[in-house]
């Protein structure tokens, strides 16, 4: 099932999907939205399974670099560890 909808998007965001349209990349406006949808809801998912499994949300700024320096040098039992203690 699909829904009609009327939008607005500003003149730069509008243009941008035009071209991936115009150059073959999407096979219609909406078909980009469609596909812009479908990789935000996967970074939702994504997003929430992270946080699930390190026990925190990913902070508002995920390229800080220091932040994950820190977090990739922790270790599988490390992180197993700090969840268990959380929850106790």
């Amino acid at each position: 099932m699909t829904q009609k909808r009327a939008i607005s998007l500003p003149d730069e965001d509008a243009a941008w999907l035009d071209e991936k349209v115009r150059t073959g990349e999407v096979q219609s406006f909406s078909a980009g939205l469609a596909e812009l949808i479908a990789a935000a809801r996967q970074r939702d998912a994504w997003l929430a399974r992270e946080e699930a499994a390190f026990g925190e949300p990913l902070p508002d700024d995920p390229e800080r670099e220091d932040y994950w320096a820190a977090r990739l040098r922790r270790s599988t039992a490390e992180v197993l560890d700090d969840n268990a203690h959380d929850a106790a």
